[in-house]
């Protein structure tokens, strides 16, 4: 199991926005988890190798005017915007679909199903191919902590692991946005 704890700020990091981890297995620090707020992707590091997840393109939510327009005219949906997983070579090693309040996640050739457990809860579990057994969680165990947990099995490698709680966090912080975001 992975724990992500809250790093200390550095004077050059003291007010900017995004949040950091240190990312511990074991007891053992393995890596560090970077989530940039303002530009919704993260930077991590695990074992000295570097990964990143962004989007392919910025984030733009569909205005209800315009969502009204399209089914009226008949026009296609916006293309998918998809979260990549990229390593330091740039080589795409996940790539996670938004989906209602989920992911799809293609993962090489297998497909792998994020949700939220419930609208209350702050775990997310991990399914194969919309299974019913769920496989492992990720997400905030204990409502009053800052620490994050990825409690997923062994044949997921560290990197994916922690591309999850990059995905877990992607949820919440847009989720926010959306909220705070002015009506069109």
């Amino acid at each position: 199991m992975l724990e992500a704890r809250p790093s200390k700020r550095g004077a050059a990091h003291r007010f900017s926005r995004d949040v950091r981890f240190d990312v511990f297995e074991a007891d053992a620090k393995i890596g560090a988890l970077v989530y940039d707020i303002k530009s919704e992707s993260a930077t991590f590091d695990v074992r000295g190798e570097a990964f990143a997840a962004a989007r392919e393109r910025k984030r733009r939510d569909e205005r209800l005017y315009e969502a009204a327009w399209r089914k009226v005219s008949g026009s296609d949906k916006p293309p998918a915007n998809p979260m990549l997983l990229k390593d330091a070579g740039g080589a795409v090693l996940a790539q996670a679909d938004a989906k209602g309040a989920g992911w799809l996640i293609a993962r090489g050739s297998e497909v792998l199903e994020l949700r939220r457990r419930s609208v209350f809860s702050r775990l997310h579990d991990l399914y194969r191919g919309g299974g019913g057994q769920a496989l492992g969680w990720v997400g905030q165990r204990k409502f009053f902590t800052t620490r994050l947990h990825v409690d997923l099995p062994s044949e997921f490698d560290a990197p994916f692991q922690i591309f999850t709680l990059a995905l877990a966090l992607d949820l919440t912080f847009v989720s926010l946005d959306r909220l705070n975001a002015p009506s069109a």
